[in-house]
């Protein structure tokens, strides 16, 4: 059975094996609409769900960055999120979080209440997130993603690229002076790929040099996991089951997280075959 390590502000946390990241967006417009919280107080009951259903660690966000999403101002996002995450930290204190942002400001925020790990899909887009991360020395989840993150244009990007562009990502990282221990690669399933190149990197994830094999899969009801990706998700169309198939291909190539919107599908592929034992 494969461990992993994670060093997220001063703490060495060992894990017997990989992880589930339940989603919670703080959003009226994220491309899942249940994954969607309007009240701190929803967002806290959903968080409790999540644990309950099986995740171990929570990821939230108050920005949608679907394709064709319009992104909000900071002033915006921060009102969505610091209420809720409050709330959440005191209720839940020993459960990891996450925040999914690409602002600095709202990271160092996020982390000065609780928060221990920036997720940040714009990798590094805000030139001041790398020191706010090596200020407290966060645990940080540095995803693959194109420069308009919002665009709906796709690439067949390689797994070679991928790696190229999240080692150099992570060299920034390193300078700011963040321990790499603490840096853990998102090769960004759904993020300006074509379908090929989604289901391609999934199977190659054991190719990507992760520091210390560290590798989050993202796939959850993404467009290519439907059975037609050029229609919306929905009952007919559900993204669930090609979620489970990613997700287990991932965790065979080695990906030690899961971010998901459904816990408890996902605690059942990692138990029902412990699809993560060597």
């Amino acid at each position: 059975m494969r461990s992993f390590s994670w060093r997220i502000k001063g703490r060495d946390i060992k894990f017997e094996c990989p992880q589930v990241v339940g989603i919670l967006n703080l959003t009226p417009d994220s491309f899942y609409a249940s994954s969607r919280s309007a009240t701190p107080e929803e967002a806290l009951s959903r968080a409790k769900k999540m644990i309950d259903d099986g995740a171990d660690m929570l990821d939230i966000g108050a920005e949608s960055t679907r394709p064709g999403s319009a992104l909000i101002d900071e002033a915006e996002e921060g009102r969505r999120l610091f209420p809720a995450l409050e709330m959440i930290r005191k209720a839940l204190p020993d459960v990891l979080i996450s925040i999914d942002t690409r602002r600095a400001n709202i990271a160092e925020k996020a982390l000065e209440l609780g928060a221990d790990v920036i997720n940040d899909v714009s990798a590094l887009s805000d030139p001041m997130m790398a020191s706010v991360a090596a200020k407290f020395g966060s645990g940080f989840i540095l995803m693959h993603s194109p420069n308009d993150l919002a665009s709906g244009s796709n690439a067949d990007v390689s797994t070679a690229e991928v790696g190229s562009f999240l080692e150099e990502k992570t060299a920034e990282l390193l300078k700011a002076g963040l321990p790499v221990d603490c840096v853990v690669w998102d090769p960004g399933l759904g993020f300006g790929k074509t379908t090929e190149a989604n289901w391609r990197l999934a199977n190659e994830f054991d190719k990507l040099n992760a520091p210390g094999g560290r590798v989050m899969i993202g796939a959850s009801r993404k467009r290519f996991t439907r059975p037609d990706p050029s229609l919306p998700e929905s009952a007919s169309n559900s993204g669930l089951q090609g979620t489970i198939r990613a997700n287990r291909i991932a965790v065979g190539k080695g990906a030690f997280l899961l971010r998901v919107h459904d816990a408890r599908e996902a605690r059942d592929l990692l138990t029902e075959g412990e699809a993560y034992a060597s």
